[in-house]
């Protein structure tokens, strides 16, 4: 809720998430490129898909703060 109230703390928050969920996505395509066919090739691509949905999530909850959140605090501050 606090972040419906700082648009701009939600907006930071989304652009991490965007650079996290890229991060991610250059990791699994590292290990896909890169790396030998191996047990230690599909760890690392784990590890970039969870990086990868970690910042997906993140970047949906700034932008459900810009959004959503902003428009039920501005109901609420009206009461």
């Amino acid at each position: 809720m606090k972040l419906g109230e700082n648009p701009k703390l939600a907006l930071i928050k989304m652009i991490q998430g965007g650079l996290m969920f890229v991060f991610g996505v250059l990791i699994l395509m590292v290990a896909d490129r890169v790396l030998q066919p191996s047990i230690s090739q599909e760890i690392i691509a784990l590890l970039g898909l969870i990086i990868a949905g970690v910042g997906l999530i993140w970047t949906l909850i700034g932008y459900l703060s810009m959004s959503v959140l902003r428009i039920y605090y501005m109901i609420k501050k009206k009461d």
